[in-house]
């Protein structure tokens, strides 16, 4: 529902690469994609059947396949407005991301007894570890923080419905409990682990990977 506003959006913007974009998502949606057919399979969360098509690709609705696609697709567009903008080298934001990449993994063993929280600090540490490699000049982008900041925004909002409906309900003692209104702390880390990755190898296929910009 989301995808043809913010399409018509894009294209108004421009200046966009669909090209590396597309790539990106190749790249990340698979990732993302086999951790939620695993979870569905083992009842760590499991989708309302009253708030989907009903179509279904294996054991997902084919909207949360999309929305693999949408979501980044949406949601780098902040990103991308916020590349045409001044930036200031933030040298604090590659040591914190390799300092919580690396706690964030060392910690998930405490928590295995919770399939969601064990697995979302996994992919957090792996995340921001892999950005500390790969391009610490995204972790030292003041840009990049204010784009993570901004993607909660609509985060919030779309997140609040899916869990207030519910259309997503999570599995007993899949996730610690611990709630900001709605949503479960987990889905926070969710979002921060697979925008980073997102953004990480956008910027990778742009060629701008290790500057701030």
């Amino acid at each position: 529902m989301m995808f043809f506003p913010t399409l018509a959006i894009s294209l108004w913007m421009g200046g966009r690469n669909y090209l590396a974009l597309l790539k990106s998502i190749l790249v990340v949606a698979p990732l993302y994609l086999f951790w939620d057919f695993l979870a569905t399979y083992r009842d760590s969360w499991v989708f309302n059947p009253s708030y989907v098509l009903g179509v279904y690709v294996y054991n997902l609705p084919v909207e949360e396949v999309l929305f693999f696609v949408v979501t980044p697709f949406a949601t780098i567009m902040i990103y991308d407005f916020l590349r045409g903008r001044p930036d200031r080298r933030v040298k604090w934001g590659s040591w914190m991301g390799v300092v919580v990449g690396v706690l964030s993994i060392l910690s998930s063993p405490l928590f295995m007894a919770h399939s969601y929280t064990f697995v979302d600090l996994l992919y957090l540490g792996m995340g921001l570890i892999l950005t500390w490699v790969m391009d610490k000049g995204m972790l030292e982008s003041l840009n990049f923080w204010k784009f993570m900041g901004l993607s909660y925004v609509p985060f919030m909002v779309f997140d609040f419905f899916l869990t207030a409906l519910p259309v997503v309900e999570y599995g007993s003692g899949s996730i610690l409990g611990v709630r900001v209104i709605t949503i479960p702390v987990e889905d926070f880390m969710y979002s921060f682990s697979m925008l980073t990755l997102y953004t990480l190898f956008y910027r990778h296929f742009l060629g701008i990977q290790n500057t701030v910009r």
